[in-house]
């Protein structure tokens, strides 16, 4: 079953507030600057979140290490694999595999060196072969997924041109037909939004 799970509550108080906003914050020790295009204001998402229901929300994000497409949901629970829709455009696929290190959830590091003089061990390949495998198990784990880079700077050119944006949740699975989908339009909120934050 589908469920089209963009915010029914935009509709209901579109003339007071735009889908899109921005969201900004700087770190206090570091300097470093972020700047997010958001879906939904926080009044908006705990309206539809007090309705039942895991909504996805897909952003933006400007920050020191460049740009950043992404989706994440309201209960802090997995994404998973995505697959997004501009209008007409091919289909593109993002995967917990594409997600910046900085998204995934936080967990321990795995220290090998124990094993160190240990015969038949080269600890030095197996603690990279762990903390490659941590990676991707805190990647898996983490209420977003997002990508960066040129794969990232292509979705948000053809959200900056588009009207719609088509998302299918797929999470670990791989039937397409019981993932959860829904539409975001892309309007002037949305490129204001863009501009607003230098993108």
């Amino acid at each position: 079953m589908k469920w089209f799970l963009f915010l029914a509550v935009t509709s209901l108080f579109g003339c007071a507030s735009s889908p899109w906003n921005t969201q900004s914050s700087k770190d206090e020790f570091t300097d470093s600057y972020s700047c997010k295009v958001v879906y939904g204001t926080d009044f908006q998402k705990s309206f539809a979140k007090s309705a039942g229901g895991i909504h996805y929300y897909p952003f933006v994000e400007k920050n020191t290490d460049g740009v950043i497409f992404g989706i994440h949901n309201d209960y802090n629970i997995p994404v998973g694999n995505v697959q997004i829709r501009v209008d007409q455009n091919e289909y593109v696929e993002i995967s917990t595999s594409d997600t910046p290190i900085k998204y995934a959830a936080q967990s321990e590091n795995v220290d090998m060196s124990y094993l160190s003089g240990a015969n038949g061990i080269d600890t030095q390949a197996l603690q990279k072969s762990m903390s490659q495998t941590m990676a991707n198990v805190q990647k898996m784990s983490s209420p977003y997924t997002a990508v960066s880079g040129e794969k990232a700077q292509k979705i948000i050119e053809q959200l900056r041109y588009g009207s719609v944006l088509k998302m299918r949740i797929m999470g670990f699975g791989i039937n397409a037909t019981k993932s959860t989908t829904g539409e975001y339009p892309l309007g002037d909120d949305f490129k204001l939004a863009l501009s607003k934050c230098g993108i």
